[in-house]
């Protein structure tokens, strides 16, 4: 696909938005892909196949096209350490994750798998945080941003599958610095789109740096994976967090009957809402997706808890049943009067089907 039309100039924030989704492989922006090229000599290959709604990311010496999908880019940005500033405006630095509970995030920060121990950190980092609810605290500064987070997560939804493209000095387009190749300088855009759609999945974005079907079992293992990233995306951009927080189906929950259901707690949705505890009685359930917050008492909490982790009324009443000792036709209105306040709100706690459910 060849289009010779071109967008308006953009805002800042659409570009720091386009760096966004370079960075995660997640869309970010509601329309186009974002290309990033570590040479200008392809910045004219790249135009010819870029759509009116792609941005480009290019070193400024070379972006001579006045071309308004042009974003230009000084320094440099391939290995830990470099920096490199977006229009003169804003700077990112470039840290490896390996060394990411080392140093000190004192300006925006991309962190970088960058080699198979940076993917085995992340996954390790992450096992720690559910077995006991302790997050690396560098991951929670709202100045951070996860390299190819998308790539843990899954297969990007039909029609959506080019959402990033990096390019590399030799020419070569990639999903991201480390990952699958999509194609070479010359070949069309529904060629890279075609690839892109045929290999969609988890782990392509580390395709130059672990072997991806190793990767694919480790990520099976962990269905909850979602529901952390989920959790560390709640935690750098929520103001009110607590100085400790606790987040209910990480290092334990409110309801202890839930903890001999490892796998029933283990594959919540990442849709679900989530509920902080631990800040003396009261807790806060969130609505992630549309930026709410509810505050409960210790016995909505708890039923609210159960809700989330069956996402069904009747299982919840017989778990909160369990933890209190009470028969189940006694809690079972405190569920379902719950339940009823939420969805009053327009919040169906029972609405999320668990992951691989």
């Amino acid at each position: 696909m060849r289009a010779n039309s071109v967008t308006a100039p953009r805002s800042d924030h659409r570009t720091t938005t386009a760096f966004e989704q370079y960075v995660s492989g997640r869309r970010a922006i509601l329309e186009g892909a974002v290309f990033f090229l570590e040479s200008g000599e392809h910045v004219a290959e790249v135009l010819s196949q870029a759509g009116p709604g792609d941005v480009v990311f290019a070193p400024t010496g070379s972006a001579l096209h006045r071309d308004p999908r042009v974003v230009g880019y000084d320094g440099r940005f391939r290995e830990p350490g470099d920096e490199m500033m977006l229009g003169d405006r804003r700077s990112y630095e470039l840290q490896d994750y390996v060394a990411a509970p080392f140093i000190t995030i004192l300006a925006p920060t991309v962190i970088r798998q960058g080699r198979a121990e940076g993917v085995a950190a992340f996954l390790g980092d992450a096992d720690m945080a559910r077995d006991s609810g302790v997050f690396v605290d560098q991951l929670l500064s709202n100045a951070v941003l996860l390299d190819s987070i998308a790539s843990f997560l899954g297969a990007d939804p039909a029609g959506d599958s080019l959402v990033r493209v990096h390019m590399t000095r030799d020419g070569e387009y990639r999903d991201g610095p480390d990952g699958l190749l999509l194609g070479v300088t010359g070949d069309e855009r529904a060629d890279l789109e075609a690839r892109a759609l045929e290999e969609a999945g988890r782990g392509r974005a580390f395709a130059c740096i672990v072997d991806c079907g190793m990767l694919e079992a480790d990520l099976d293992d962990r269905p909850w994976l979602a529901r952390y990233v989920g959790a560390l995306d709640l935690l750098r951009h929520w103001d009110g967090v607590p100085s400790r927080p606790a987040i209910s189906g990480f290092g334990g929950h409110l309801v202890r009957a839930l903890e001999d259901l490892p796998a029933l707690a283990g594959a919540v949705s990442a849709d679900a809402p989530y509920l902080l505890t631990g800040d003396g009685e009261e807790y806060v359930l969130i609505d992630a997706a549309r930026g709410r917050r509810f505050r409960l008492g210790i016995d909505a909490a708890r039923a609210a808890e159960c809700l989330i982790a069956t996402a069904d009324e009747a299982a919840a009443s017989a778990l909160l049943a369990a933890e209190t000792g009470q028969r189940v036709g006694s809690v079972a209105p405190v569920v379902r009067e719950l339940q009823a306040r939420f969805a009053a709100a327009g919040l169906h706690l029972t609405a999320n089907r668990r992951d691989g459910a």
